[in-house]
């Protein structure tokens, strides 16, 4: 009987009311309300929770004057992403962009063709068979890298003459720059975030420069001018020089690689973020960049120590869409 007594205790063992807030759903029954709508991700729990915790940092930026990083992977860029983030530059609603190459040249090739749906399951062989390269399910001919090749060359050989005539070194961010000038009266020109970045004078890092088809470009154009130099510097000064000048930071984040580090290594300069937003699907136990989660980055001094941080556990295409709808608001 004592087994039994014993077994119901477990069952039945007296608890504390420990936590916050009730867990709820939105309510369907009622008129659909967008606000409130976006407003109930915080009751949901998981990674709703989380997404409703990163939408009201994102808003909390805003209204703190924080100049805001958006960092993002290349895939980002090669996805419709790219438009969401083409809105956020256009109206100035972040401060400072950190990408890929591969983010900086897709958007580019974008206002000469579009990507085409595609996907996952397509036989690569054949797709190359027929000159298309393929990014998840989404299908990229060619042809486009075959236009960015000769608008590369256009924007090298501009710049190259220019340093020559002015005996200035060429940086990172002149490359950057003079593509999204490049642009200017161009069709669709304004579906770009590089060409609003140029015209808004938004810094836009593209970090590793020498990697992907603009670093195939760079090692032709040197091949054929082996004086050609690059200085990488200049964007480590300007990252760097942007951060502590800066009254609040906030840094959202897409994904992991380069951009996030370029943009959390240079907030330990001031003893971290005073807001942080991950956006990712890396986990914590392969010590991966994406993986690391904001406590991680605090024991750094890449984010501040307070509560204003947040990691949403999901793939960027479903997520960051919401964030903008739901946090930023044209003023």
């Amino acid at each position: 009987m004592a087994k039994i007594d014993n077994a119901k205790k477990a069952f039945l063992k007296k608890s504390k009311e420990i936590g916050y807030g009730k867990i709820q759903g939105y309510d369907f029954e009622k008129e659909f309300d967008s606000k409130k709508f976006f407003e109930s991700f915080k009751d949901i729990g998981f990674q709703a929770t989380n997404l409703g915790k990163a939408i009201e940092l994102t808003k909390e930026m805003q209204k703190q004057k924080a100049t805001i990083f958006l960092g993002f992977t290349s895939n980002v860029s090669t996805s419709g992403l790219r438009d969401n983030i083409t809105y956020l530059v256009k109206n100035k609603l972040v401060h400072f962009l950190v990408t890929t190459t591969g983010g900086v040249e897709e958007d580019v090739i974008k206002t000469h063709g579009d990507f085409l749906h595609g996907n996952f399951e397509a036989d690569g062989a054949k797709l190359r068979e027929n000159g298309v390269n393929r990014t998840g399910n989404i299908f990229i001919p060619n042809e486009r890298y075959i236009w960015f090749e000769k608008f590369m060359k256009e924007v090298l050989q501009e710049l190259y003459h220019k340093s020559k005539k002015e005996e200035k070194v060429i940086t990172s961010v002149d490359v950057v720059k003079a593509m999204g000038k490049a642009l200017e009266g161009k069709p669709n020109a304004e579906k770009s975030f590089t060409y609003w970045c140029y015209k808004n004078n938004i810094p836009l890092l593209c970090v590793p420069l020498a990697d992907g088809a603009i670093g195939d470009h760079i090692y032709f154009y040197k091949k054929d001018h082996p004086d050609l130099e690059i200085d990488l510097i200049r964007e480590v000064e300007l990252i760097y020089d942007t951060v502590l000048n800066a009254d609040k930071v906030g840094a959202i984040i897409i994904g992991g690689s380069v951009p996030k580090h370029h943009i959390m290594n240079a907030c330990l300069t001031r003893e971290g973020a005073d807001y942080t937003v991950y956006i990712n699907t890396g986990y914590e136990g392969e010590g991966s960049n994406a993986g690391a989660n904001p406590n991680e980055a605090k024991s750094w001094g890449k984010a501040s120590t307070n509560e204003n941080n947040a990691k949403v556990w999901g793939e960027a295409s479903i997520i960051f869409p919401i964030l903008v709808a739901a946090g930023f608001k044209l003023k």
